[in-house]
């Protein structure tokens, strides 16, 4: 059995236990935690050598396999970005479980990774975005969930990857044809142009805007985080691969150049917006937006120089954003989803860890000095005053919004109490905010306790 064969069936037979305990949400999310665990610490203890063993069967590390004209091996490139997905899920589903977040959400969680690995595997690469456009159908699934939404959520979330196809898929057929392409220069610039604006299609503020807040605002805000944090991994993932495998493109633009600028925008436009939210949803929204853009920020920066920095960022973020996520849920569980601001009366009062949870997670993504994010913001700003002066005066600028949208929130959650009968929040949720609190503080005292594990995904990230 080859590995890509091993983890696909091992994360369908996790969906399909937790999908049998739905009526039971906290074991349904401890199973499904559990297993994903089980599968990144399995997976971070490969050895180097062509087999390794799991559950009495022989794994073929190296196997590839042929389907639909694509071949599919799960390389050590492919490794670390499944293996930060796999950590995500985890956290993600278990502090789901114990806030009692919609029933379909853990079972749903190893189908995404799962499908989002069939992608990462996928050759020939400019076709694997074809993969990505099943995920994305997956992942519209999982913004809908299992209550009465609107629609707009799951429906953007298709965007993307399809505005992103055609572009790709010209790109691939001019490629193929060298002889064609060698009569007509013109065409020749033309492909490498369509790549281009495939790429920027994934990672521009259009459509992306319209997709992240539509989850901000009508899907749970654990689904939101996860959706965005996953599909930033595996474009990330993506993109490096394409600019290994496609170098002639710097010969057009400099990704160290438009990357900065396009994720510099991102920030602005999500910060401007969340100064002028009226709504929770629409600032998580936009706030997710914001570290969707702070992220591409740090690695369109930084070039190769900063893969280990990424990848200590994606391995931090789920603590600030399950925080985030989490103060937000039990405040919509009293006010419903995306409550306006106008109708948050004693939430500081009845839901204190709840509305810190939320305020604090939001300024620790923003990299605020107690939280976990810290020295990686810090260093992206050092970084940019240093090489770029006027991307780091957009970036202050786009910091000090968003800021300024969570100190208007913040005055609204304080705001007196209307309604004598508003419950308190509940124990569970209490203790699980205030130990996400304590997580992130540790990281922040000591954070070179993830080094060794970014290290060991940057020498496998490089294995291209």
């Amino acid at each position: 059995m080859s590995l890509l064969v091993f983890l696909l069936l091992a994360l369908f037979v996790l969906s399909l236990a937790a999908g049998l305990l739905r009526r039971a949400p906290l074991s349904s999310g401890v199973v499904a935690a559990a297993g994903m665990s089980w599968l990144a610490w399995w997976l971070w203890r490969l050895p180097t050598e062509e087999t390794a063993s799991a559950l009495g069967r022989v794994i073929f590390l190296d196997q590839t396999h042929a389907l639909l004209r694509f071949t599919f091996q799960l390389t050590p490139a492919a490794r670390a970005p499944v293996l930060l997905m796999l950590g995500w899920g985890a956290i993600f589903v278990l502090v789901a479980a114990l806030l009692r977040v919609e029933r379909s959400f853990a079972p749903a969680i190893p189908l995404l990774v799962a499908a989002f690995t069939l992608f990462l595997a996928a050759q020939p690469l400019l076709y694997a975005p074809f993969w990505l456009i099943l995920a994305a159908v997956l992942m519209g699934v999982i913004a809908q969930g299992n209550q009465p939404r609107p629609a707009r959520a799951a429906l953007r979330t298709l965007l993307a990857p399809i505005l992103a196809f055609p572009f790709l898929l010209f790109a691939a057929w001019v490629f193929s044809q060298s002889a064609i392409a060698a009569e007509d220069p013109q065409l020749w610039s033309s492909a490498w142009r369509a790549l281009l604006v495939g790429m920027l299609i994934l990672t521009s503020t259009v459509p992306l805007h319209g997709w992240i807040v539509a989850l901000g605002e009508a899907a749970s805000p654990f689904a939101g985080a996860f959706l965005v944090g996953a599909w930033q991994i595996a474009i990330y993932a993506f993109l490096r691969s394409l600019l290994f495998a496609y170098p002639t493109i710097t010969e057009f633009i400099d990704p160290g150049v438009w990357l900065p600028w396009i994720a510099v925008v991102q920030m602005l436009w999500a910060g401007a917006f969340m100064f002028g939210s009226q709504r929770l949803g629409q600032l998580w929204g936009y706030l997710l937006l914001w570290t969707f853009g702070a992220a591409f920020l740090a690695w369109g920066l930084t070039g190769e120089l900063g893969s280990e920095a990424i990848f200590w960022l994606f391995m931090v973020s789920p603590i600030a954003l399950t925080l985030a996520a989490a103060g937000l849920q039990s405040i919509a569980h009293r006010f419903g989803e995306n409550p306006a601001y106008s109708a948050l009366h004693g939430v500081s009062e009845r839901l204190p860890l709840s509305a810190l949870g939320f305020i604090g997670g939001g300024l620790f993504l923003l990299g605020w000095p107690l939280g976990a994010l810290f020295p990686m913001r810090l260093a992206t700003y050092q970084v940019a005053a240093y090489r770029a002066g006027n991307i780091f005066l957009w970036a202050m600028l786009a910091l000090t919004l968003g800021v300024l949208g969570l100190i208007r929130a913040a005055r609204h959650l304080a705001t007196p109490v209307r309604d004598v009968t508003l419950q308190r929040e509940s124990r569970r949720a209490a203790w699980t905010i205030g130990l996400l609190l304590l997580a992130g503080g540790l990281i922040l005292l000591n954070p070179g306790l993830l080094n060794d594990v970014a290290e060991q995904m940057l020498v496998w990230f490089n294995m291209l």
